[in-house]
């Protein structure tokens, strides 16, 4: 069924090339479909096609670009273009949305999350965990599910078996890093989006993948632009409860994994037990703590100093 979805997509697209008299100057098969490079004696475009039904046109900006997306656009279910989310231009073209994370299953790809943007400290954690028909299997076996399901005993053991099996990239963002991060762009969707981004970018050095998993956490298009930015495009499925997915679970463990090593390594550069959250009372004052015997502007080194937390620490 798939594949013959792909092949009506492929012979659409010849018909339309023959029909405004451009040319197609290049084509060959690529992960999960299949690529074809169209020119009108200007632009080279290319087009990847996919046996999920969904469409990659990509390129600088030009007039042949904008038609061949026009033209995809045309071809789906208007209720379909309607839902689709919003993606910044020349971007991911979307088709409907696969109806669950189930419909992932044994198909490769890369799973992302990240851990610790709702703790007040220790360091913003992103991960990336590359998954395919057989490690997926090997994941089962071992159990891996959303770290929040793991006591930290097991999530640590977990995630160094994880890294064995996986193709993986983890990247920390340390305390006084976010809060200059943070205070650039100071949106934390824009931060997240960024991290994600750079760590699927270190990742595809690694492996080649054209669909990645990630949390719902804001407009898909943030990421995609961090992507482009760095000359990569790439299939984006943003879904809430995206940890359900395997590929997510394992990013899960190897993030929060990184981030409770760093807490424990930063609670003892501190003096003190760095709790973890944003609720627990105890933060306030620890923090209070932390400046009494520091100074305020050292609490940079292990907290996220936007969070209102601060204040209740500084006035105290």
């Amino acid at each position: 069924m798939e594949e013959n979805k792909l092949q009506s997509s492929i012979d659409a697209l010849r018909a339309l090339v023959h029909e405004r008299g451009w040319r197609i100057i290049d084509e060959k098969a690529i992960q999960w479909g299949y690529q074809l490079t169209v020119s009108d004696g200007n632009a080279k475009i290319p087009v990847d096609l996919f046996t999920t039904g969904r469409a990659l046109v990509q390129g600088k900006d030009s007039s042949l670009r904008s038609e061949l997306q026009a033209w995809w656009n045309g071809r789906q279910p208007l209720s379909a273009r309607s839902a689709a989310p919003a993606i910044a231009q020349s971007a991911l073209i979307e088709t409907p949305a696969v109806s669950s994370l189930a419909s992932f299953a044994g198909t490769a790809r890369i799973g992302c999350d990240e851990s610790g943007k709702g703790d007040y400290f220790g360091p913003l954690v992103m991960a990336a965990v590359y998954v395919d028909a057989q490690s997926e299997t090997r994941l089962h076996s071992l159990g891996a599910r959303d770290s929040k399901m793991l006591t930290d005993t097991r999530m640590l053991a977990m995630a160094e078996e994880i890294k064995k099996i996986c193709p993986h990239m983890v990247v920390p963002v340390e305390p006084e890093r976010y809060n200059t991060l943070y205070a650039q762009t100071g949106n934390l969707n824009r931060l997240l989006a960024w991290g994600h981004a750079w760590t699927l970018e270190q990742l595809l050095e690694k492996v080649s993948c054209r669909l990645a998993i990630i949390d719902q956490f804001g407009d898909p298009s943030y990421v995609l632009n961090a992507l482009r930015e760095k000359g990569r495009q790439m299939t984006i499925e943003q879904r809430t409860h995206a940890e359900e997915d395997i590929a997510v679970a394992a990013a899960s463990i190897l993030a929060r994994a990184r981030f409770v090593q760093m807490l424990e390594q930063l609670s003892q550069s501190a003096g003190e037990t760095l709790p973890k959250g944003a609720s627990d009372p105890a933060i306030v004052a620890v923090g209070r703590r932390i400046v009494a015997r520091l100074g305020k502007e050292q609490l940079t080194r292990f907290a996220k100093i936007h969070f209102k937390t601060t204040e209740a620490i500084l006035q105290g």
